[in-house]
């Protein structure tokens, strides 16, 4: 045993390295098998089986590898996981561009950043609307033009201008510029830039809120805008610079009045004289003590102008205050020819009374006093001082042949056909000129024609048409003709005969009226307008023959301060008005001096529109400035500053008539008319008349409507949303 046999040790030996290495071998072939099936039954191995790339790619995310995560992430279309996954192990290109392809700017601007791509850097910026960090890059990289724009859009305006200028952009900067002074308020300086870049619109802004109203004024003047030109001017106090801007315009009224707050008297004269404003004129001469050219031209203010009562009141007065005690009766006993109130006219009649108390004229006293009579109500303190005066007056002796009143005053005293001799319809002839075609209305003994008969035949009227027109009785004055009834013995029938006669209009201007007058009324063909029958000049004297109406105008059928209470009538003549308005209208026709005086009612109800001596042709080009047209109480805005008139400034005064019928009051009768109806709110017409209905106050608003455009664009359906809302059931329309 000590001695073992060698061979049996390496027999041993030999047997253990086989046995060991057999158990090696068989648990690493146990543990490849082991692996093997682990591998085949993984969740990634799964999840790639069942072609969801997005699981396996978040698989390989938790297992850090981001690279294989990436591809996974890429085939899943999931490019912003996948963009993020190459960040992370800094494989910038490629994340950079499944950034920019998922729209994810900033992280791509990011990636390109660290690859060192300037340009794609800023084009990634850009579309992240980072535009400061794009702007600070393009600076850096020298393109300042670009790093302008950046900064301008993100609202970086003090940054951007730099840049501009470096660009060579200098225009831009300076308008850049006044936007900063303006965003700091600094208007002087922005209106400066703005007026060296020629942006006129933008100065003028600037500089009315800093208050320069005369550099206001020059911008407004390069954009052609002379009338705000005119207005900034006044308020720089250079006046008479506005005025002479308003003169060019032919806005007379407002040239006239900076004139005189420019100290320019004289010239404010002539343009209020332009303007047709004698009253004004009047008014001023007497304030410089121009007595006597007061007076001459208070004096030569015809009898069917707008403004002659106030005139014949303010010559009366001077020639009171004078001591021409004649002079003024002759004035006071014309004026009383006159429509105004009832009150007025008392107040007038009674101081030529007195006047006439002082002459000792008995025969023109008496005659005076029964007119006033006509108008008293009995037992009122007005038929006292009647009575106590007839009393005086009879103290005198009658002389041998009665005094005439003479009309060497210039104020004429037509006698018009009066709607009713009662108060309260003669206290409604305030609101204009009575209309010329009349009723026949006997005339009482103190009145006296316009023009005095020779061999029957007024004296101005051509003799030679006598061998036609026979019975002529005067019915009263026109603007500027005077107006007959007269028989056509050719055609044997009542007409009304109209000349022309000498006004205050230079006598070119007035021809052209009254041509244009009946031309006009003769282009027209209506049931519901006066029908124009002959015209023709003899002996150079303009005439024309036109349809007599019996009836009365509608100002004789407004109640006094009371509205009219029977709505079929109120609706007929609406209805019929309407009519010949629009009638008018669709010819191209606006009449202009739409009030009740220019409506007769005939004796049938048949309403008839008269006197289209205002009416225009539109866009006619006829000079209208130097003659005021229309009459203020029922005058459109438009017509007031002289702006672009339309037939919507009848549908205006349509509605100042229709305020009138329901209302018994004018909108507007007080203070300055013209700026009233320009400027002022149109008054409820409920304040006068509380039992008006909703619907009736709604036409009277829209058709007074201070701008054209809000008003009704025909007569037809001012008629027939009145009739809806008077009878409430719509009218049948043929």
């Amino acid at each position: 045993m000590d001695h073992l046999d060698p061979r049996i040790i390496s027999y041993t030996i030999v047997a253990i390295v086989l046995i060991g290495g057999f158990y090696g071998l068989s648990r690493w072939v146990a543990r490849l098998g082991a692996k093997g099936k682990a591998e085949k039954d993984s969740p990634m191995q799964d999840a790639l089986r069942e072609g969801n790339f997005a699981k396996a790619g978040r698989l390989a995310q938790e297992q850090g590898n981001w690279e294989l995560a990436a591809r996974y992430f890429i085939r899943a279309d999931r490019l912003l996981d996948a963009a993020r996954a190459y960040k992370k192990v800094e494989i910038w290109d490629l994340a950079a561009d499944l950034f920019e392809q998922g729209k994810d700017y900033a992280n791509a601007a990011l990636c390109y950043r660290k690859l060192g791509n300037q340009s794609a850097q800023l084009r990634m910026l850009e579309a992240a609307s980072e535009w400061r960090q794009a702007a600070e890059l393009a600076d850096g990289m020298g393109d300042a033009a670009r790093s302008a724009e950046l900064f301008l859009k993100d609202g970086q305006i003090a940054e951007a201008i730099p840049r501009f200028v470096r660009a060579g952009q200098g225009r831009k900067a300076a308008k850049l510029q006044a936007e900063l002074h303006e965003q700091r308020e600094e208007w002087p300086q922005a209106a400066q830039l703005w007026q060296a870049a020629k942006e006129w619109k933008r100065a003028q802004a600037c500089f009315d809120a800093a208050e320069d109203f005369r550099n206001s004024a020059q911008m407004l003047l390069n954009m052609g805008q002379q009338e705000q030109a005119a207005e900034r001017l006044a308020l720089s106090g250079a006046f008479n610079d506005a005025a002479a801007i308003y003169e060019q315009l032919g806005m007379f009224r407002k040239a006239a009045l900076n004139h005189q707050r420019g100290g320019d008297t004289e010239r404010a004269i002539h343009c209020l004289t332009l303007d047709g404003d004698k009253i004004a004129v009047i008014k001023l001469r007497l304030a410089l003590g121009q007595a006597d050219e007061a007076l001459r031209i208070a004096q030569a203010v015809s009898p069917s102008a707008e403004q002659y009562v106030e005139a014949a009141q303010i010559a009366a007065s001077i020639q009171v205050g004078r001591g021409e005690t004649a002079a003024a009766v002759r004035t006071m006993l014309a004026l009383l020819d006159a429509p105004m109130p009832v009150p007025m006219k008392l107040a007038t009649g009674r101081q030529a009374a007195e006047l006439l108390l002082e002459l000792q004229d008995g025969v023109r006293g008496r005659q005076l006093l029964d007119k006033l009579a006509a108008i008293v109500v009995q037992g009122s303190e007005e038929a006292l001082w009647c009575q106590q005066l007839q009393n005086r007056f009879a103290e005198f002796a009658a002389p041998e042949a009665p005094v005439r009143a003479s009309h060497a005053s210039g104020f004429s005293s037509p006698t018009i056909a009066m709607a009713a001799s009662n108060a309260e319809h003669t206290e409604t002839i305030e609101e204009g000129t009575m209309a010329y075609i009349g009723t026949k209305t006997p005339r009482t003994g103190g009145e006296e024609e316009l023009l005095p008969l020779v061999h029957g035949w007024p004296t101005g009227v051509p003799t030679s048409l006598a061998s036609r027109y026979i019975d002529l009785e005067r019915l009263g004055q026109g603007g500027n003709g005077v107006v007959f009834r007269a028989t056509d013995k050719l055609l044997d029938r009542t007409i009304v005969l109209k000349f022309m006669i000498e006004g205050t209009m230079p006598s070119e201007i007035a021809r052209k009226y009254f041509l244009r007058e009946v031309k006009l009324a003769a282009s027209l063909n209506h049931p519901n307008i006066v029908h124009i029958y002959d015209m023709g000049n003899v002996d150079d004297v303009l005439y024309y023959a036109m349809e007599y109406v019996e009836g009365l105008p509608l100002t004789a059928h407004l109640p006094g301060h009371q509205p009219v209470r029977d709505v079929v009538f109120l609706d007929s003549i609406i209805e019929q008005l309407c009519a010949a308005l629009d009638h008018a209208h669709g010819q191209g026709l606006v009449h202009r001096d739409i009030k009740p005086d220019n409506v007769i009612i005939a004796s049938d109800g048949t309403v008839k529109l008269l006197d289209f001596g205002l009416a225009r042709v539109l866009d006619d080009g006829f000079g209208e400035q130097s003659v005021l047209a229309g009459t203020p109480y029922y005058m459109a805005p438009e017509q007031l500053d002289g702006s672009t008139v339309d037939h919507r400034a009848d549908i205006y005064a349509l509605g100042v008539v229709l305020f009138r019928l329901l209302t018994g009051h004018l909108p507007f009768s007080e203070g300055n008319i013209f700026v009233a109806h320009a400027v002022e709110p149109v008054p409820d017409p409920r304040k006068f008349n509380r039992d008006l209905p909703p619907g009736a106050v709604a036409v009277v608003m829209r058709c007074m409507a201070k701008k054209p455009a809000e008003r009704y664009t025909n007569c037809r359906q001012v008629a027939l949303d009145l009739h809806l809302a008077l009878f409430g059931h719509v009218r049948e329309q043929g």
